[in-house]
């Protein structure tokens, strides 16, 4: 009966391994799938960060041509300067 029950461990030990092996590579796979995902995070935030600045400068410079009869400056009327 002892070499049946070194034969069944020996095979649980072997099961074992390959299951401790798959496992490794989903860890492997899953961390790169993560560090990927920061990756592209970090790119899409950088390029959302410049078009928001882009806006808000087009929104600032909008603003400023909007205002009819001020100087650039906003400080004084134009028809009151003639």
């Amino acid at each position: 009966m002892i070499p049946t029950y070194g034969g069944v461990l020996s095979a649980i030990k072997k099961a074992l391994q390959e299951l401790v092996e798959e496992y490794r590579g989903v860890r492997k796979s899953l961390w790169d799938l993560v560090e990927g995902q920061k990756r592209i995070g970090a790119a899409m935030e950088q390029r959302w960060g410049s078009e928001e600045r882009r806006k808000e400068n087009r929104d600032e410079e909008e603003g400023s041509k909007d205002v009819p009869g001020e100087s650039q400056e906003g400080a004084t009327p134009l028809s009151a300067s003639c």
